[in-house]
């Protein structure tokens, strides 16, 4: 039975849909830069690991939206969301991103340091009140988000990819 894409490692959905990276060889970096519907990304690909050909994938960029909810974060609001006038959310714009997955599957994220989980707003609109301090605290803070952003990224640059948005691409030998 075959695996679907969208089970396979972040890295391998990469490959799948930008046919040079099939040809990279271990001690390559590939550096792509795309503008997809939520952000503009700059994504590095790094050398191959010795033993278990896992290759890292750092991210950097800015995506132009996040709407946090206590049980949600996402790209655009729901229509709940909407109907209710953004109640109980938070809105963060302009959002420079720094992520890095030692192992490009799209699981694992290092966090550089507790102050730094890769995602820095320029600016929140706190509609949620109280809870939404909270939710900003933790949103500087708690890797969960950052998790949750890296995967609305990877959706988001599948996606463009799959929209037959060229990535400007480099190779460094």
């Amino acid at each position: 039975m075959k695996k679907r894409k969208a089970h396979l490692p972040f890295i391998d959905q990469l490959r799948h849909a930008i046919k040079s990276l099939k040809k990279m060889k271990p001690g390559e970096v590939h550096v792509l830069s795309i503008n997809a519907n939520y952000g503009h990304y700059q994504i590095v690909i790094g050398p191959e690991e010795s033993s278990d050909h896992n290759r890292s994938i750092e991210i950097n960029g800015e995506i132009h939206h996040l709407f946090v909810t206590p049980k949600n974060i996402s790209a655009q609001p729901s229509k709940r969301q909407v109907e209710q006038n953004l109640k109980n959310t938070v809105i963060m714009r302009n959002l420079m991103i720094h992520l890095r997955d030692p192992k490009g599957d799209g699981k694992h994220l290092i966090i550089m340091s507790k102050n730094d989980n890769g995602l820095h707003p320029r600016e929140c609109i706190n509609l949620a009140g109280n809870d939404g301090e909270r939710l900003m605290n933790e949103l500087e803070h708690k890797s969960s988000y950052s998790l949750a952003a890296y995967r609305i990224i990877q959706k988001d640059i599948l996606s463009a990819l799959k929209k037959n948005k060229k990535p400007q691409e480099v190779t460094e030998h």
